[in-house]
């Protein structure tokens, strides 16, 4: 065989083998896989009916007390514990810290399963200028509203003069302020400051000095509040407005969807219920309030309260007391 045609041959097998021999196929890549996006907290667990029980208000603590003014309701496990109470205003109603709870001139003892009048500030009992309001302070301390119950301001005969009384709990009174006659204000009390909320809105001190209001203060609110460090104040047209106690200045101010009926403060934030039974959670964003959450917990709302990890809602039903766990997020 000639050296050409050796060359011929080794060159064509060589071509063959490499033409024979597929090549490696390319490694397909893989689509990348995206992490699922974590779902918001929940804030609310479903809301759980208790039965029983009267509510015109609840107060803040880790007990879950349903006050009316004729009747107090706790319950001990599914059953509600009922004491009866002689007509007293019970916002601004405050646990002690012997674990009693101050509701207007005395105290309910849950233990006892009775409300027991505190001698010493009977003397603030008056016929012609009852206790309209009251807020506890501190221990040593109780806010009061002297002047006629709102259904019997409009009698020719009831003077319709008001006044507001800082005293202690020996009955001494540490300051009387005269406010505007009319209607008796909406009544919330911090350690040092009250806020009056009537047509003429203060927040005053423990001297009866003023430290803001009227001006820059929402008028003629339907609930005030205090809680987490503030005043929680929700007008007749359903807004809320966040106060602080040092001075009076607005925090912030929200419109939730649709108008509040009630609200409380929380922690950078505040919970509200409309009448339809909505509770809302708005967190404060720099002077303005962002709603957060909101779930359906009744069917005509009432009163809003956190009472330790829940919150207690009442509605118009006949057994109006409702509550959810709650988990908080605003930070």
């Amino acid at each position: 065989m000639t050296r050409a045609r050796l060359f011929f041959v080794a060159l064509t097998c060589a071509s063959y083998a490499r033409c024979s021999s597929p090549e490696s196929p390319m490694p397909t890549r893989a689509p990348p896989v995206s992490s699922p996006t974590p779902s918001p907290p929940t804030a609310f667990s479903a809301f759980t009916t208790l039965t029983g029980g009267s509510v015109m208000a609840f107060p803040p603590g880790d007990r879950l007390v349903a006050l009316h003014a004729r009747s107090a309701t706790w319950w001990e496990g599914d059953a509600a514990v009922t004491a009866l109470l002689p007509g007293l205003a019970v916002d601004g109603a405050r646990w002690s810290a012997d674990g009693r709870l101050w509701v207007g001139l005395g105290a309910l003892d849950l233990a006892a399963r009775a409300w027991t009048p505190a001698p010493a500030l009977q003397i603030w009992n008056q016929r012609q200028k009852p206790v309209s309001a009251a807020a506890g302070m501190t221990d040593d301390r109780v806010a009061l509203v002297l002047g006629p119950p709102p259904q019997l301001v409009d009698r020719p005969t009831v003077k319709r003069t008001l006044e507001l009384v800082i005293a202690a709990r020996d009955g001494k009174p540490r300051t009387r302020l005269a406010l505007e006659p009319g209607m008796p204000p909406a009544l919330a009390a911090s350690a040092d400051r009250v806020l009056i909320g009537g047509a003429d809105t203060r927040l005053v001190d423990l001297d009866g000095n003023p430290v803001a209001g009227p001006a820059g203060l929402p008028e003629s609110p339907s609930r005030v509040a205090f809680g987490a460090g503030v005043f929680a104040v929700t007008g007749h047209a359903g807004e809320v407005t966040l106060i602080r106690p040092s001075d009076g200045g607005v925090i912030a101010t929200w419109q939730p969807a649709a108008p509040a009926i009630d609200a409380v403060p929380i922690d950078h934030g505040v919970l509200a219920i409309d009448r339809q039974g909505t509770v809302r959670v708005g967190c404060v964003a720099g002077a303005a309030i962002r709603a957060t959450a909101e779930a359906r917990a009744g069917d005509h709302g009432m009163r809003i309260q956190r009472v330790g990890d829940r919150v207690v809602i009442s509605d118009g039903s006949a057994n109006p007391v409702r509550w959810a766990t709650f988990t908080n997020p605003c930070r």
